[in-house]
């Protein structure tokens, strides 16, 4: 179950993504997440703890933003090739319409391994990992439908698995957002990447 923040919650989160994303989250303190918000300290206090807490919490958002909009694309009763073009396109929109939640996740590996964390941020840890698993089962399912099917190539699902995720958190390292751009432009990128992981599924010609 995705849970549902309030209004002020998303706008916490929101300043604290970008001020971890441009400051790194080992520089960034409340302080500037509270300047970014135009807002006291008092306010963020008000819903997370510590700056560690946020941070978790930035990475738990990450991963309900994707799977709160690929989980019912997973549900659909699609043929395995529309469905994995489908749930990847909406993954890189996810990316790109979100990028500083990602671009600190994909930045920030460290923090499944910070011994310092409190009781309370362990529990948050806990919750990623699951929720970070039932996203890739998403994947696993309709790549082993695929590859029964015979339209996917034979291959390790696994690899194939970590594999289509880095292609599909690509944008994360490369992508620079500019005013200009339009929803459409978002969803050719989107395409595009779609594309190289159809291609890195696909049954190679004999």
């Amino acid at each position: 179950m995705i849970e549902e923040l309030s209004r002020s919650q998303q706008e916490i989160l929101d300043a604290a993504a970008e001020c971890f994303m441009k400051m790194g989250p080992d520089v960034a303190s409340i302080d500037d997440i509270a300047g970014l918000l135009g807002s006291t300290k008092g306010r963020i206090y008000h819903h997370f703890r510590s700056k560690g807490e946020l941070l978790y919490a930035v990475r738990l958002r990450s991963v309900s933003l994707l799977l709160e909009k690929v989980s019912p694309i997973a549900a659909q009763d699609l043929a395995p090739l529309e469905k994995l073009r489908a749930m990847s396109v909406a993954h890189v929109l996810r990316i790109l319409k979100f990028l500083s939640y990602h671009r600190v996740v994909s930045e920030d590996t460290r923090m499944f391994f910070r011994g310092s964390a409190k009781p309370h941020e362990k529990e948050m840890v806990e919750k990623i990992i699951e929720m970070r698993r039932s996203y890739e089962n998403l994947y696993r399912k309709v790549l082993s439908q695929g590859i029964e099917g015979g339209v996917f190539a034979k291959q390790s699902i696994s690899i194939t698995l970590h594999s289509i995720i880095i292609l599909m958190n690509g944008p994360c390292f490369w992508y620079t957002p500019r005013p200009e751009q339009t929803e459409e432009d978002l969803e050719e990128i989107a395409r595009s990447v779609s594309d190289l992981v159809l291609r890195a599924v696909a049954v190679s010609p004999s």
